[in-house]
Order: C-alpha cells, then structure tokens, then sequence
C-alpha cells in the first residue's frame, strides 16, 4: 500500500536527567585510579616545548582566528592581527608553566601519589553530576534505567527489544520495524547511534539554534537515505520538514520541547 506509515515515534528529551545513584562515584574512581596513567600518558604526548607548540599553541591559535572579525578594533587600538599575535605568543610561551603546575597536580604529598590532583577529582563529583544531568544524560539515557534517543535505532531496525522501550516515547502508528537494505542493520545502528547523540549534544551545546538544528537534521536524513531499503520492501526517501506521508529523522523544537521525530514510511 503507498503511503504506508510502518513506524511514527517521538521521543522527548528530558530538561534533566540525574545520574544513576553510583556514576559519580565510579566516575571519580576511574580518574583516580588511573590518575599515574594519565599524567606519563600527557607527558608522552607533549614531551617537549616543540610538541607543546604543534599540538596546543598553534591549533589553540588557528580557533582562536575566527573569533576576531577582520576589522575588530579594540578600546586599546589592537586590531586583528595584534591580538592574535598576542594571543599566540601567550600560548607559546606557556609551556614551563603548564609542566610546572602538572608536576604540582601529580606530586606526592603527605606519601599520597598524585594527591592534588585526586583531592579535585573526588571534590568535583558534584560538579560533573550536574553537568552530565543537564547534557548528555539528556540524549543518552542510560543502561540502569533506559535509553532515551538511542533507543530509536532498536525501533526503527525491528528489534524486539523495542517494545520494551519506551521512555520518554510516544509511540503514534506501527511497530518496530527494520528498514534497512538486507544485510546493513547492524551498520546503521552503530552509525545511527553515534550520530544520534553528536547531533543531539551539538543542538544542545548550540541553545536549539535554528540553522543548526536544520543542518543537523541534514546529517541524519543523509545517514538514513544511505541505509534504507530501496529494493526489497521499498521505503519512502527521509527528508526534514516533511508532511505527514513523508519519512521521517529529524529533531523538532518547540519551546520548551525538544524531540527526535522518526517515522518509517513505504513507498
């Protein structure tokens, strides 16, 4: 039948999503355990001023371009150019003071390896918490209590894990159902779930921009073009902004709700 809606589901990304009772705990535990690990882990990646350079200065600089505009002046007369110049030569010069407040991080004091540095780690718990509930939790989910957008991809591959999914879901029409060419389910849930949360995260990390929620949008739809069945049991081409026969993966604002929009139509 043309037209044929197989699957139409919402999910609602939450304001806020606390972290399950134990992650901050296993979050601290996993930088001071490894605490050794990391700091010769650093040093191997910048051993030298040259590295320091090459790696941090000049990459820090080339970003830090497109934040003047050509003509900017400032109040003290430095136009474009000075502050760049000024702002890379601080970086350039940064080097012995970043090994000297590494080494303070890492040094052992009272016989504790690494003490500062841990001391931070299991003071900033609170911090990180909320940081993660107010923006990757968000997207994710997590495996305690349920995923939230991933769970799109068990929808829309026919997984019958599926129909134990539903948090923060609305499930419209159909049912799980896999629309992928033969043999490619399993590549589009591993790249559909990446790209799921990076545009999520970028949305977020953006304050539901228009412009960048549409060129999100245009990476999933590309994504999910590649991926659907065109042979077996043809499906409709994904498009953003669609009408309502239309295929569908897209992320949707309407103040204050932010949604993903996935709906699998047949041709």
């Amino acid at each position: 039948m043309a037209n044929d809606i197989v699957l139409d589901i919402k999910v609602t990304v939450p304001l806020y999503v606390e972290p399950a009772g134990d992650m901050p705990d296993k979050w601290a535990e996993g930088l001071v355990n490894n605490a050794l690990r990391m700091k010769d882990r650093m040093l191997e990646v910048l051993p030298n001023d040259g590295e320091y350079q090459s790696r941090v200065a000049e990459i820090s600089n080339q970003k830090w371009k497109g934040m003047i505009a050509p003509g900017f002046v400032s109040k003290r007369g430095k136009n474009q150019a000075n502050i760049i110049r000024a702002q890379y030569k601080g970086l350039a010069d940064a080097y012995n003071k970043f090994l000297e407040k590494y080494g303070l991080a890492f040094a052992t004091v009272d016989g504790v390896e690494a003490k500062r540095f841990k001391d931070q780690v299991n003071n900033s718990k609170d911090i990180w918490a909320n940081g993660v509930a107010k923006s990757t939790l968000r997207i994710t989910g997590d495996r305690i209590r349920g995923l939230i957008i991933p769970q799109t991809v068990y929808w829309m591959t026919g997984d019958p894990l599926a129909n134990r999914m539903n948090r923060h879901l609305e499930l419209i029409a159909g049912n799980p159902y896999d629309f992928t060419k033969a043999g490619l389910r399993q590549q589009f849930r591993s790249a559909a779930t990446n790209l799921l949360i990076t545009a999520g995260m970028t949305i977020l990390k953006a304050d539901m921009e228009t412009a960048e929620v549409a060129a999100q949008n245009g990476r999933l739809v590309d994504l999910a073009n590649a991926f659907r069945d065109t042979v077996g049991t043809p499906v409709k081409p994904f498009v953003v902004g669609g009408g309502a026969t239309d295929s569908l993966l897209e992320y949707e604002f309407s103040d204050p709700e932010f949604k993903l929009h996935a709906r699998i139509v047949l041709v």
